[in-house]
């Protein structure tokens, strides 16, 4: 049976390192880790499972630091994970197949399952989906959206890791005379799910390497793409990302995720024409086609074109609602709730707020389909309805604002005494709230 290798470089990884090889243990026949500076325990817990740690100097280039953890590997076929990624059980059982294959395949692709920590999300033209994995490390995530690379290849003399950022081996794996082919193993990864302050300081860092890997290859989309929202993460520069997104598409008019962000950008800023007309160029099916009627609603509704936001929320609720939109229940929410405003907005209120009630029902938990199923009630001239939702809300999202809702939306139907006692309620968990101050003085 053909042997297998893991190769890692790690960071001050000591956290995740001992799950990610906890998983592979079985599996693998060697590993190699190319450490670039560690002064946690990384080292002394890679040595614990028999790992050969390669120091290597920090050069800002992924390849080069893959490329040192890659040549000490003696084993047929090469594994690359980092210390926030684990391999799930079933992997494990499906790698040992691949890896005696034709011998004309090179590698496999490996579908990465990034977790996150909000409900509603997506990366690389992949819509979240809801997060129900057991893994212990995913507990805290609510949704995973997905993307595949190349990180199981052959060991070769020619298969090396090209790239100053986002490296990969494809091109060389062709280049040496092999294929590579798509497969159905999982590498879970949690780096997404890092403390803020950890989040941040990585983005800072990626925008320095990711400006070098731009001025290095000025042709590549991908990495203006990437040089974009860098600006964004890294130095919240709208504009000059939207330039790097426009260079992008321009360099490659496929680019979907260039449309998709320069849609979004406009969208911020409120310009609405050109955020249609970006939004427009995408395909009308699958992940994209959603994220498409689901924009197009949304600049229809602000610039007040009701009948046209019905349609595109049509549209986008009847993908929501096809077999391949699995895991996506709090999205269905959120449009479904979005449809039945712009009904009401459209003047057809009774169908407009079974609809929102509806949403609700499906998730109590989304607090922005209380909002509108409010405001829907306050256009539809029903301040009972509203009043009697606010508080609903509070079971659910009991903010300070909130207690302020409901108590102002009692103190508008003249209920002083209800009004005061969610004022009461509500500065028993916020007292030093003026706002709720001012509601309680006013229900006297």
């Amino acid at each position: 049976m053909a042997t297998i290798g893991l190769s890692m470089i790690v960071k001050n990884g000591g956290e995740g390192l001992r799950s990610c090889f906890r998983s592979v243990c079985s599996l693998v026949d060697q590993i190699v880790i190319a450490d670039t500076g560690s002064t946690d325990d990384t080292v002394e817990i890679a040595r614990e499972f028999g790992a050969l740690v390669v120091p290597c100097p920090w050069t800002d280039h992924y390849a080069e630091a893959r490329n040192v953890a890659l040549a000490p590997i003696s084993t047929d076929w090469v594994l690359v994970l980092d210390a926030d990624e684990e391999l799930p059980a079933e992997a494990t059982r499906m790698i040992p197949t691949l890896r005696d294959c034709s011998e004309h395949i090179g590698g496999y692709t490996v579908t990465f399952r990034n977790y996150f920590k909000d409900r509603i999300t997506g990366m690389l033209g992949s819509l979240s989906r809801e997060n129900k994995d057991s893994n212990e490390r995913a507990k805290g995530a609510l949704s995973h959206a997905e993307h595949s690379n190349c990180r199981l290849f052959r060991r070769h003399p020619q298969i090396y890791f090209t790239g100053r950022i986002h490296e990969g081996v494809e091109s060389q794996i062709l280049a040496a005379g092999f294929e590579y082919r798509d497969s159905d193993i999982n590498v879970l990864h949690f780096g997404y799910l890092a403390e803020e302050s950890r989040f941040a300081a990585k983005q800072e860092y990626y925008y320095t390497i990711t400006k070098l890997a731009v001025e290095e290859a000025p042709n590549n989309p991908h990495l203006w793409l990437q040089m974009g929202m860098s600006e964004i993460r890294a130095r919240r520069d709208v504009e000059r990302a939207l330039e790097c997104f426009e260079m992008a598409l321009k360099l490659d008019l496929g680019c979907h995720d260039a449309r998709v962000l320069i849609g979004v950008v406009h969208q911020g800023k409120r310009r609405y024409e050109p955020a249609i007309q970006s939004f427009s160029g995408l395909p009308d099916d699958g992940d994209l086609g959603i994220t498409k009627t689901r924009a197009l609603g949304d600049l229809m509704l602000a610039a007040e074109r009701f009948a046209e936001a019905h349609v595109m929320y049509g549209r986008a609720l009847t993908l929501l609602l096809s077999d391949k939109a699995n895991g996506l229940l709090a999205l269905k929410t959120e449009i479904e709730s979005k449809l039945g405003y712009t009904e009401v907005l459209l003047g057809l209120a009774e169908a407009g707020l079974q609809r929102l009630r509806t949403a609700i029902e499906a998730d109590p938990t989304i607090a922005a389909n209380y909002d509108r199923f409010i405001k829907a009630c306050v256009v539809a001239d029903d301040g009972a309805c509203a009043a009697d939702a606010a508080e609903e809300a509070l079971k659910h999202h009991a903010s300070e604002a909130a207690y302020v809702r409901a108590a102002a939306l009692r103190l508008s139907l003249q209920q002083s005494r209800v009004a005061r006692q969610i004022a009461v309620t509500g500065l028993l968990h916020f007292p030093n709230s003026d706002m709720l101050q001012r509601v309680h003085a006013s229900s006297a």
